[in-house]
């Protein structure tokens, strides 16, 4: 699974490269970020969907709770698709 995910961040947005590495296990690399340099997220954050909900590589929960829910949606847009296939 590979899918690109565009989030803001700070006064810019940030589009993010998402992979699955295992289960539960997810890498986000930084593709383009239209905001300001100094304070730009970081270049790769690995996340990791626990029982609770997501955590991460990174402190800014935030941004690990946006992507992880991203990849939720991603997951459920996916199965319904294979779900309709038969």
């Amino acid at each position: 699974m590979e899918f690109d995910a565009e989030v803001p961040y700070g006064h810019g947005k940030a589009m993010f490269r998402i992979m699955k590495e295992n289960p539960g296990i997810y890498c986000a690399s930084l593709l383009n970020f239209d905001g300001d340099e100094m304070h730009g997220p970081p270049m790769e954050i690995t996340l990791i969907r626990g029982i609770r909900g997501w955590t991460g590589s990174e402190s800014d929960d935030v941004l690990i709770n946006v992507l992880g829910n991203l990849i939720e949606t991603h997951l459920i847009k996916q199965y319904s698709k294979q779900g309709s296939k038969k």
